[in-house]
């Protein structure tokens, strides 16, 4: 019996040591879940407040960019283009904002998210300023513009003037180059000397002897044309030149710049002519045998050639020679 007694103490004794066990147990659990759920509400708290704060900066980051519009349409642009990328980085830091576990991290963005706003304000700032020096800039090179035009349309009457001027001055220049050309011509016809006894010879040149004369055109290899001087009461003393073309079968006046050819214009036409050849002379009214030769080995072709001889301008003898 004593001992039925003591076994049911024990068992008593074990059951509230049981029970004591739960008991503590339960007081730990609960404890914690209470603190975890402490935490929870913090961490929603802090979720709402940053969601909040993040809304609250974006809207002043939005109002304090229109703030700074103007009727300037490129800085607007500008600010717009500001705003968008305002409008992007909340929409990224909303997205951490869904979770707890990215509080951190969207607080920081949400810093740089308020930096950046006061960067795109300085930045703004900054253009204004640019603008408005710009625009101080215009009105000078305005006035600066007005000033030029003034001073360009009194030019512009100046030179008007001087044009009409200058045009009444050419024509008068005109005139007299004009009859100072006809006196000119006339003058040359007046004093050109004529020349006669034209005597044209062909030859061959033949190594450490005198050119032979030939009438073939394949053996010559120049061609002389002598003449005597006339007396020209009216032609003053000096030098003389004589121009003379040597004028192909086929109507092509023989011309070579290296051998002395050259160019002259025909008084009688007015015209630029070529010349084969040119001889020069000291005139004193009376009469002188003058030769002049134009050379072009291989160069000449059978045929009549027609010999002009020119002085000053005018055709003042002429001849042929054949080569056969």
């Amino acid at each position: 019996m004593a001992n039925s007694n003591q076994n049911i103490k024990a068992l008593v004794i074990i059951a509230l040591l049981g029970l004591f066990g739960l008991n503590v147990y339960q007081f730990v659990n609960n404890s914690k879940l209470q603190k975890d759920n402490l935490a929870k509400e913090t961490e929603l708290v802090e979720l709402e407040d940053a969601k909040a704060k993040l809304e609250k900066d974006f809207q002043q980051s939005i109002s304090d960019l229109n703030d700074m519009k103007t009727n300037n349409e490129e800085l607007n642009r500008i600010i717009d283009t500001q705003k968008e990328e305002l409008r992007i980085q909340k929409e990224k830091i909303s997205g951490l904002l869904r979770d707890s576990k990215n509080l951190s991290l969207a607080r920081r963005e949400m810093d740089q998210m308020k930096s950046k706003t006061q960067e795109y304000i300085a930045e703004i700032n900054r253009l204004k300023a640019e603008n408005e020096q710009l625009v101080q800039q215009k009105g000078t090179l305005e006035q600066e513009k007005q000033s030029l035009t003034r001073e360009v349309q009194m030019k512009s009457e100046e030179n008007q003037q001087l044009t009409q001027t200058r045009e009444s001055l050419t024509s008068e220049k005109e005139a007299l180059s004009k009859e100072k050309d006809q006196l000119s011509r006339r003058y040359n016809r007046a004093t050109a000397i004529p020349v006669a006894k034209i005597d044209v010879e062909a030859y061959q040149e033949r190594e450490g002897k005198k050119p032979k004369g030939v009438s073939k055109a394949a053996e010559t290899d120049f061609i002389e044309v002598c003449f005597k001087t006339t007396v020209n009461k009216n032609a003053e003393s000096g030098v003389e030149n004589f121009y003379i073309r040597i004028i192909s079968p086929t109507g092509e006046t023989q011309s070579i710049e290296s051998e002395g050819s050259g160019m002259i214009r025909n008084d009688e036409s007015g015209e630029l002519i070529k010349y084969s050849a040119r001889a020069s002379t000291q005139y004193a009214n009376d009469e002188k045998k003058i030769c002049g030769s134009f050379k072009n080995p291989g160069g000449f072709s059978a045929g009549v050639y027609q010999i002009e001889v020119f002085n000053k301008g005018y055709l003042v003898g002429s001849d042929s020679k054949k080569l056969k």
